[in-house]
């Protein structure tokens, strides 16, 4: 009889000792391995104390034993959810909404929808979840976000301000209203809403911590230290501010991402540039880069003509190996494979087929990292020179594109190059763009010399891509 060695493991769990609780929990599933229940808590406290592996056997355990097991199954499709196993995790928080319904089942299964990219079925979860709770500060977030995704701005920004009304102190909340003001065009009021990024947890760019104050805009005689903050592309965006930063102080320093020094050694406005973690001079103040259209006063963005140049030698070097007389045209297709957004910002380079097939262009790859091995698994290496081994920095990278007619890229920090160099570049969009693209039109608020061409519905490569091949030079 198992019954009593259960009823004392249950009872060891409540007062907190898992080690013995979870011995008891052995003992009865040797005797008995189809005690579902002992399975599942077994895994609850395993999770708890980290082994995940262990954990997900315990949960597929209880479940084989009782396949309607609510509690085992909203176990295993959280801890799956977690791990980014998504489609599975669906599987089981579906299963657990069904069996046993409530707020939390609800907005579990919402954030696994969300996760796939199944919109629709976020929606209708995260109802069923307010439904339930209606005041619900994370499924009113999380519902804003999903119909953002979805193109509806102006249905997210009313959930958004009523979760800010509940919970005004929510750094997530108000950062999140921040990206989507800026998407909207409301500049000043998502700059000032975006400082609330450094206490969100969801923002993965650390806070800096120095012995200086946080610089609040106004004119001083000192120092100050402009720092970069979150990615390349972010960097090379809002050097624009570096001249307008330095007209307010006595000397300006930038720190930037290592990758970039080559390029931005001798940046206009900067007195010294160096690379992160490197020992930084004595300084009156320090404020990050994306905070200066806030500090500065400048909130809306204009246009922007060429602010970055090639080195003239690299450029000739550059100039010799690319020479030829059909128009030269550059291509990335894929981010950096950590962005969280990667999945809807990339585009697989087979998509991309019908511009190769134009003979009457000449096409230069400027990916780098793994997606670089695209062009010989697709077998595009006959139509598409690949350039990632010699870009070895952003001042190669930046030398090669000042050769080119034109660039074609996705969202990644070559587009934000080619805008800085004021080179022709169309920008391959997601239904979906992150803030800085806005959600409509074929401008740039950023880069005068970029073209934006945006899916008409979640996943559409296929037409963005059939009408750009019909709208490329050299016909």
């Amino acid at each position: 009889m198992t019954g009593p060695l259960l009823a004392e493991a249950h009872r060891l769990a409540a007062a907190g000792r898992a080690a013995d609780a979870l011995s008891l929990y052995d003992r009865v599933l040797a005797q008995d391995p189809g005690a579902a229940d002992a399975a599942n808590n077994a895994g609850v406290l395993l999770r708890q104390q980290g082994a995940q592996a262990a954990a997900l056997r315990r949960y597929r355990q209880a479940i084989a034993a009782v396949p309607e097991h609510a509690d085992a199954s909203w176990n295993l499709g959280r801890l799956l959810l977690d791990q980014g196993e998504v489609d599975e995790a669906f599987l089981h928080l579906h299963r657990a909404a069904a069996l046993r319904p409530g707020w939390e089942r609800w907005h579990g299964l919402g954030r696994a929808c969300q996760a796939r990219g199944d919109l629709a079925g976020a929606e209708a979860a995260y109802r069923e979840a307010l439904a339930v709770k209606p005041y619900a500060v994370e499924t009113l977030n999380n519902l804003g976000t999903t119909l953002q995704a979805a193109g509806r701005l102006d249905a997210a920004l009313p959930l958004l301000d009523h979760a800010i009304a509940l919970a005004p102190d929510h750094a997530n909340l108000r950062y999140n209203r921040s990206l989507l003001l800026m998407l909207m065009g409301r500049w000043a009021a998502g700059w000032s809403e975006h400082e609330w990024r450094w206490r969100a947890p969801g923002f993965l760019s650390p806070r800096r911590r120095f012995d200086s104050p946080v610089w609040d805009g106004d004119p001083m005689d000192g120092t100050l230290l402009l720092h970069w903050e979150q990615g390349l592309g972010d960097t090379i965006q809002f050097l624009r501010y570096i001249q307008a930063a330095r007209r307010r102080v006595g000397r300006l320093v930038l720190e930037v991402q290592r990758p970039l020094l080559p390029l931005l050694h001798n940046l206009p406005g900067a007195d010294l540039v160096l690379p992160t973690g490197t020992s930084l001079p004595p300084h009156a103040a320090h404020a990050p880069l994306l905070s200066m259209p806030h500090l500065l006063d400048d909130p809306t963005p204009s246009p922007a003509q060429q602010y970055l140049f090639a080195e003239p030698e690299r450029a000739a070097r550059w100039a010799t190996r690319l020479q030829g007389e059909a128009p030269l045209i550059g291509l990335v297709w894929a981010g950096n494979p950590c962005h969280s957004n990667d999945r809807n910002r990339s585009v697989p380079l087979g998509l991309l087929a019908p511009l190769l097939k134009r003979d009457d262009l000449r096409w230069v790859s400027l990916q780098v990292g793994p997606r670089a091995a695209d062009i010989t698994s697709t077998g595009f290496g006959s139509r598409l020179v690949d350039l990632a081994p010699t870009l070895t920095d952003f001042a190669e990278t930046t030398a090669a594109l000042a050769q080119l007619d034109m660039l074609v890229a996705v969202d990644t920090a070559v587009a934000h190059l080619a805008g800085a160099l004021g080179l022709p570049c169309w920008l391959l969009l997601p239904f979906a763009p992150d803030w800085r693209w806005g959600q409509q039109g074929e401008s740039c608020a950023w880069y005068e010399s970029l073209r934006l061409w945006r899916q008409p519905a979640p996943g559409n490569w296929a037409s963005v891509v059939a009408e750009i091949a019909e709208r490329l030079p050299g016909r």
